[in-house]
């Protein structure tokens, strides 16, 4: 039975959806593949996104920085066939910082660039998309650039903010708050971030995320003198 792109769009979402376990995303992938129309932008967005997790989880370099490159592609067409919209420019702007993360020390500058062009685009589109991803991930470039490059913390504690402001239970975006705090030697606040992820409610739709991040937070106030699961003052 040949499904409609409606239907393999639901499919794919549920597939996603259920990432605990990686073969779903790699069965969302494989359906994505299988579309009979290519150049949807439905369907590139989501072989982007598809792509990306399977990249960031994957524990083999090489493989990873395949997978983000393979992303690529998908997402630059999705970004053009409708600039208006958030998600091409996402998911081309994590792919591209993921990316950068792992490539070599002349080759990373460059696509840390491109990545914060396209995510300030997402950015200006919907800074809320993926409970404020286009600000949280900016930031973390941010946190890792040089001010000359657009970097630097407090660019990257500005984005920080504005995105905990945007979407409070984020978990992600606190994680790599507390990272830049620790960085800064702001240790009590960081610890703060951190204890604010360990009282996170379950969200089904960031249930993969919310659980490891719980398991990074607790590893995280350990490692600053915190007993696991110290209420802070």
């Amino acid at each position: 039975m040949t499904l409609s792109l409606a239907e393999i769009r639901e499919r794919a979402d549920a597939l996603y959806f259920a990432r605990e376990d990686k073969e779903n995303v790699r069965a969302c992938l494989r359906l994505l593949q299988a579309a009979p129309v290519p150049l949807d932008y439905e369907i590139l967005w989501r072989l982007g996104r598809a792509l990306f997790f399977l990249g960031q989880e994957s524990a083999d370099g090489d493989e990873a920085r395949a997978t983000h490159r393979r992303a690529l592609p998908f997402c630059r067409k999705a970004a053009a066939l409708e600039p208006e919209r958030v998600e091409g420019h996402f998911w081309l702007g994590v792919n591209r910082a993921l990316l950068a993360q792992l490539s070599t020390l002349f080759r990373a500058p460059l696509q840390a660039l491109r990545a914060s062009r396209s995510l300030r685009r997402a950015a200006q589109i919907d800074a809320a998309y993926h409970a404020a991803g286009p600000l949280r991930v900016l930031a973390r470039l941010e946190a890792h650039l040089p001010f000359i490059l657009g970097g630097g913390a407090t660019r990257a504690r500005a984005h920080f903010e504005k995105a905990l402001s945007l979407a409070p239970q984020n978990t992600v975006t606190r994680i790599y708050f507390a990272e830049l705090l620790i960085k800064t030697g702001e240790t009590h606040r960081a610890q703060r971030e951190l204890q604010a992820i360990l009282n996170t409610p379950a969200d089904p739709a960031w249930a993969f995320e919310i659980a490891r991040d719980k398991r990074l937070a607790q590893d995280m106030l350990k490692e600053s003198g915190k007993a696991k699961g110290e209420r802070l003052k």
